[in-house]
């Protein structure tokens, strides 16, 4: 019992500082980027809104702490999925400072699901399905704008 409990102690912490580190980024990225932006064509401005939603829920769900049910263990992976369209899709503007934070939002996934590999695997596959999911919007609606 007792390695259980020094075990879970190092993973908290870590899952914190991945979670904490990703928020920052999330929010700090779009507030650097957010004075380029020419006022005249609102999607930027709304991809830098959800950028930091999307930092902020995946820390509140950190915050939520350990005793939330398996079935929203998803939502960090979903985080993830989310950046990594950005991280790719702006490859040559935002996308390398939200690398971070994508990262960091993959590893909070991983710690969160470590023992279930099952869940693992499910989870990941949370992670693509968002990130086509927000690439597929992101393209629309520059065809469409």
């Amino acid at each position: 019992m007792a390695t259980s409990l020094t075990n879970a102690v190092p993973k908290r912490l870590a899952v914190w500082l991945a979670a904490l580190v990703g928020a920052v980024v999330c929010v700090l990225a779009p507030l650097l980027f957010a004075p380029q932006q020419d006022g005249l064509w609102p999607l930027p401005g709304l991809y830098l809104m959800q950028i930091a939603l999307v930092g902020v829920l995946a820390l509140v769900f950190v915050a939520a702490g350990w005793g939330l049910k398996a079935h929203w263990r998803w939502l960090p992976w979903a985080a993830a999925g989310i950046l990594l369209a950005f991280v790719i899709l702006g490859g040559f503007s935002i996308g390398p400072f939200l690398s971070p934070a994508f990262v960091a939002f993959a590893l909070v996934g991983i710690l969160v699901d470590w023992p279930d590999g099952g869940a693992m695997a499910r989870h990941a596959g949370v992670l693509l399905v968002a990130a086509v999911a927000q690439a597929a919007v992101m393209l629309l609606a520059t065809l469409i704008a």
